[in-house]
């Protein structure tokens, strides 16, 4: 994998929404050298503080300098990186902002209606059913048995035109 074998990631992007490569790279503890016109790289370089990031050629030559030849500049920004990573995109927490933003919207809707009660949230629904339902070995035994019975078939029409006037 390209990004685990850098050093440092370098994003020259001037237009991005959610750098998917910088998260890639904070994942792996490596840390980001990124394009600073990007409000986006730029923000998520001075939030996670796992990157640096320039506005011209001459700071993007300083900064790379900088993290070539500064190797526990390199180690700790990229820790800061997975740390950042780890906080606020691992699949867990992703799993968990879903659900908050599902109860949210299910209280939300509840209020609206005028009840208090919210509707029963969608994960985990079906773990919460399986008690209550048959087993597939019970359902399958009180299927009728025997040969399967084939619906006759029309014969196909002759497409061909050739016999007709």
């Amino acid at each position: 994998d390209a990004i685990a074998a850098c050093e440092v990631l370098i994003m020259p992007s001037q237009y991005e929404s959610l750098s998917m490569v910088a998260l890639e790279a904070w994942a792996l503890g490596r840390p980001v050298l990124a394009n600073g016109r990007c409000d986006v790289l730029r923000g998520q370089a001075i939030r996670s503080n796992a990157g640096l990031y320039y506005d011209s050629h001459r700071e993007f030559v300083e900064c790379l300098y900088r993290m070539e030849t500064d190797e526990r500049l390199r180690r700790a920004l990229g820790e800061n990186g997975r740390q950042f990573y780890r906080r606020n995109y691992d699949w867990p927490v992703i799993e968990g902002k879903y659900l908050r933003m599902i109860e949210d919207l299910q209280d939300e809707a509840a209020r609206a209606a005028g009840s208090l009660t919210s509707a029963e949230p969608l994960p985990g629904w079906l773990a919460r059913r399986r008690p209550t339902e048959r087993p597939a070995d019970m359902v399958l035994s009180d299927l009728p048995s025997g040969p399967v019975l084939e619906e006759p078939r029309a014969p196909a029409q002759n497409r061909s035109r050739s016999s007709e006037p």
